[in-house]
């Protein structure tokens, strides 16, 4: 018997991976700060940005800011303090956030399923907000997160190509050309079944509840509610993996008011149906079906190939598998510590063929 000899190629891999480069990059930085990627809409174009990290080694709180903007001079500032509850003795987490954005080239095609793609416009959104919430896991399977805070939101002529009022008459498309402040509150409660191994098998149930009140205006007073299943099944070895989603919402005007456009959950985009752009449908209910089967090509890359369909709708009698839009299509994600780092999909509907480059996990 002869003892094995490393390779040179296998031993620079292990020399990479003994490096642990993702996490030294994303996650400890230099001096603190770090690199960001992704983090708004998949059509703001690539997006980067510089983050600070405080409180690594702190049990009682963690502090982070960023800075974004995207090859479309999208912009976003964000702050958070953080309580952890892994890091004290109690179940209960804590934080409190704030963000200032500008998305100055949103796209909206109309308001319905049966919109046409060319009557593509465009508006701009600025948004200021202060969020608060409290989460707590009770038990080992279940969690729940209060949250609530203000919002003041802006939205104004798109900066380029067709501006939403060019395409679409404004008294038809509600918070359009109006600054309306908002007190916001809700609840998310989640039922996670997912075994510890990685990647997570078993299936989590989500549910959320929220309430929009109009400060200002008195007319944008609304509620939403939507559910959500995920179902992660191991295709005989833990590297492969079938993940299946379905989601539905539904967001309901108080008396006298309307739901707010821009506030309106929208399919399209590299989370949704991802063969199609970014807020490509709008309407005041959704629903949403997504598969994926993921295959772990090394410690730091997944192959997925993803299917997806859904609609928007108005009425809750239209609840029903007819008429759905869909996509297929395969991707790269690259991984850090703590998850997806950055996600390439390349998706086909029958509209286009869509490239979507995000940080963060489809689901």
């Amino acid at each position: 018997m002869e003892p094995y000899i490393v390779p040179n190629a296998e031993s620079r891999v292990l020399g990479f991976e003994s490096m642990n480069f993702p996490a030294n990059l994303f996650q400890r930085g230099w001096r603190q700060f770090v690199p960001v990627i992704g983090g708004m809409p998949s059509g703001s174009g690539l997006v980067g940005g510089l983050g600070y990290h405080n409180g690594l080694d702190n049990e009682t709180f963690e502090f982070d800011a960023s800075a974004r903007v995207s090859t479309r001079l999208f912009t976003s500032y964000d702050a958070a303090v953080r309580f952890p509850a892994a890091r004290r003795e109690t179940p209960v987490r804590g934080r409190v956030t704030f963000r200032n954005s500008d998305y100055r080239d949103l796209r909206f095609f109309g308001l319905g399923g049966d919109t046409n793609s060319r009557d593509r416009s465009t508006y701009q959104l600025l948004e200021q907000a202060v969020d608060a919430g409290v989460g707590a896991d009770l038990g080992r399977f279940v969690s729940v997160d209060v949250h609530g805070g203000w919002l003041r939101a802006e939205a104004e002529e798109g900066f380029f190509g067709s501006s939403l009022d060019e395409l679409f008459d404004p008294v038809g498309v509600p918070g359009f050309e109006t600054t309306t402040d908002y007190l916001h509150y809700g609840a998310t409660v989640e039922l996670d079944l997912r075994d510890a191994t990685v990647p997570e098998a078993g299936v989590v149930f989500r549910g959320e509840v929220a309430q929009y009140d109009d400060r200002d205006l008195n007319r944008f007073d609304f509620n939403r509610v939507a559910a959500e299943v995920q179902l992660h099944v191991p295709l005989g070895v833990r590297s492969r993996l079938l993940a299946l989603r379905a989601r539905t919402s539904r967001s309901v005007a108080a008396s006298g008011s309307e739901v707010p456009f821009y506030l309106m959950e929208t399919l399209g985009g590299g989370s949704t149906i991802r063969g199609f752009r970014e807020f490509r449908f709008r309407d005041a209910r959704t629903l949403l079906l997504s598969a994926e089967y993921r295959w772990e090509l090394w410690t730091y890359l997944d192959f997925a190939v993803f299917a997806d369909a859904g609609k928007v709708f108005s009425e809750s009698s239209e609840l029903d598998l007819h008429d759905l839009e869909t996509a297929v299509g395969f991707g790269l994600r690259g991984h850090g510590p703590g998850g997806t780092v950055i996600r390439f999909d390349l998706a086909r509907s029958r509209e286009a063929i869509k490239v979507h480059i995000g940080g963060g996990p489809t689901f």
